[in-house]
């Protein structure tokens, strides 16, 4: 965390965490060892095998050494413009 006075703090990312197979009856442990990572999880999807959540970027690391992380990807958004518009 940045604690100078006049610099701006680190944007969060968000990140898409899969978990592996043998965790997957286990998320709420996963999530909660997650959390004590430095992920403030946002949502569970049991049946997906993911947690979303946010963190600073430099938490990755910290968060793919959890028990039962399979992988951590930062979210990323696409947009495509709309059908009328001159460039498709």
């Amino acid at each position: 965390m940045n604690d100078v006075p006049g610099l701006p703090l680190p944007e969060p990312v968000t990140f898409i965490i899969t978990v592996s197979g043998p965790y997957m009856g286990r998320m709420q442990e996963v999530a909660k060892n997650l959390e004590t990572a430095g992920l403030q999880v946002d949502r569970v999807l049991g049946t997906l095998g993911q947690v979303h959540g946010h963190a600073e970027g430099s938490r990755q690391a910290s968060i793919a050494a959890v028990e039962g992380v399979y992988s951590v990807d930062p979210e990323r958004m696409f947009r495509i413009n709309p059908p009328d518009s001159e460039i498709q």
